[in-house]
């Protein structure tokens, strides 16, 4: 089964599951020394408060990193919580205005065998708008002092008018030479598919927290 096949498959069970009952899914391929994970979740919130908190993790990944510790990177063992076959701290982000790029910098440990330190990431974020109400943001890397050797990665707000929401993310990596032997494709599940869901499972918390304390304080007519 090639990649385009997948594909097609992958937006064939996103438009079957708006019309049957929400379905969340996560699955990776590798193609080519290339991953490509999908992840699609299921949000019982508005519109506008998934939006509002898709919008708010766009806002702080360029102004404000730690704040994203509480809540959309909490629990993905990015600054060394627990001990793991593979462990990050991301340390901090700098966001240039002018040429619209985020610079990110981190160790990359692999335990008990060797640490790279101070790793640059550089990649740049934008957003489309429909109107529709659909949103998409980008992420593409445009530079890697060796960890990765290629990324780019869309995630998008599907609203579904008085019913709820979907968060649909789309992430392909290729790493640099070492670590691309050393993640296999079954470390790739331990090491990244599980943040990548877990990820996207936080931006869903927060949007439905959101919505219940809305609801919460509305009066009711």
């Amino acid at each position: 089964m090639n990649l385009r096949f997948q594909i097609l498959l992958f937006v064939l069970s996103i438009s079957l599951a708006s019309l049957a009952s929400p379905t969340d899914s996560i699955s990776t391929v590798y193609r080519d020394g290339e991953f490509v994970t999908y992840c699609q979740v299921w949000v019982k919130a508005s519109d506008s408060i998934s939006s509002a908190a898709a919008n708010d993790f766009d806002y702080q990944m360029r102004y404000d990193l730690d704040a994203l510790f509480g809540w959309a990177f909490k629990g993905l063992n990015l600054r060394k919580e627990k001990k793991d076959l593979m462990l990050f701290y991301f340390k901090s982000t700098n966001f240039n205005k002018e040429t619209g790029v985020i610079r990110g910098k981190g160790d990359v440990i692999i335990t008990d065998m060797i640490t790279y330190p101070n790793i640059i990431v550089d990649c740049k974020l934008s957003k489309k708008d429909y109107t529709s109400g659909k949103s998409e943001f980008y992420i593409d890397l445009l530079y890697s002092n060796g960890f990765i050797k290629k990324m780019y990665a869309t995630f998008t707000v599907v609203p579904k008018k008085e019913v709820g929401t979907w968060y649909i993310s789309e992430n392909h990596v290729r790493f640099g030479w070492f670590f691309d032997i050393f993640i296999t494709q079954s470390r790739f599940k331990t090491i990244m598919e599980w943040r990548l869901k877990r990820f996207v499972n936080n931006l869903r918390s927060e949007a439905e927290r959101r919505e219940k304390l809305i609801k919460k304080l509305t009066p009711n007519p």
